[in-house]
């Protein structure tokens, strides 16, 4: 029995990573472990799990309802391994949380950096957030992104920008309002050619349809390409703050306000929140409050 569930733990971390070596990395143990164990579970249960190729692993229909109950059963010891450590007053284990490298960098790593120091048995995995994250699947405790419309617990607001580069103002028409937008070339982030551009300044409010020829589903990018000088683009102040600290971007229409944006906390059911996930979010709470 506990070879199996050692076995199926294994398996679950493979079905994840997609290749035997990325589970043996988590793990800690070799790649030939890794696939020791999945060979005696397949051996144990009479089926094939897995269908090897030399490009990926798929799995097999037994491996796709044997993955469910792996999952299932990967929480369930991690929750029991929390409920002990709350018994001891004890924050420990991984916490594993979803988000940009711009927001650890300027946010996480600040905001959690005395509460690690004050729990040595506490791991951090900061794992680059992509939209193909699942919560669950991915075993994430918490994910800290930037929305205009935020899902989860506020934290706090961060200003969004139009931004160029200085050579590409020089040579183009000056912008003083926004209506002088339309004449403007713009790079989009994600893959909406046309956008409403929402402007307030004191009371007044106005409203821009801007069309991109340039488009990049990667924000590092599109901010690159502007710095290039192919246009304008729309950013958190966040993600561009090293390119406008070096000069290579500045702000378009900075009389203009933009809707600002939430940095904001996710987590998976409340009722499925470990302790360590419960007592971080507690932590941002009051460390952005202040």
């Amino acid at each position: 029995m506990l070879d199996n569930l050692r076995g199926m733990a294994v398996f679950a971390s493979v079905v994840r990573h997609g290749s035997f070596s990325g589970a043996a990395k988590e793990l800690g143990i070799t790649t030939s472990a890794v696939s020791q164990q999945i060979r005696s579970l397949e051996l144990d249960l009479g089926v094939a799990l897995l269908y090897r190729s030399t490009r990926k692993l798929s799995l097999s229909e037994a491996g796709e309802s044997l993955y469910t109950a792996a999952l299932q059963m990967v929480k369930a010891v991690e929750q029991g391994r929390d409920s002990v450590s709350q018994l001891k007053d004890e924050i420990a284990g991984s916490l594993r949380i979803a988000t940009s490298p711009e927001i650890a960098r300027e946010y996480l790593i600040p905001a959690l950096s005395a509460w690690l120091d004050e729990h040595k048995n506490l791991s951090l995995n900061l794992i680059a957030r992509g939209e193909e994250l699942d919560m669950i699947e991915d075993r994430i405790d918490l994910a800290v992104v930037l929305e205009e419309n935020p899902q989860g617990v506020t934290l706090s607001k961060v200003k969004q920008l139009l931004l160029a580069s200085p050579s590409y103002l020089d040579a183009h028409n000056a912008i003083s309002a926004p209506k002088d937008l339309s004449s403007h070339a713009f790079i989009a982030h994600g893959d909406k050619q046309n956008e409403n551009l929402e402007f307030q300044k004191g009371e007044d409010k106005f409203s821009i349809r801007v069309s991109s020829r340039l488009m990049s589903n990667n924000q590092a990018i599109a901010l690159d390409l502007a710095a290039a000088g192919y246009g304008i683009v729309k950013s958190s102040e966040l993600d561009a703050k090293a390119l406008i600290e070096s000069g290579e971007l500045v702000p378009v229409l900075a009389d203009y306000h933009l809707p600002t944006l939430t940095l904001s906390a996710s987590t998976v059911a409340k009722e499925q929140m470990s302790t360590k996930a419960k007592k971080c979010l507690e932590m941002l709470i009051a460390y952005f409050d202040k």
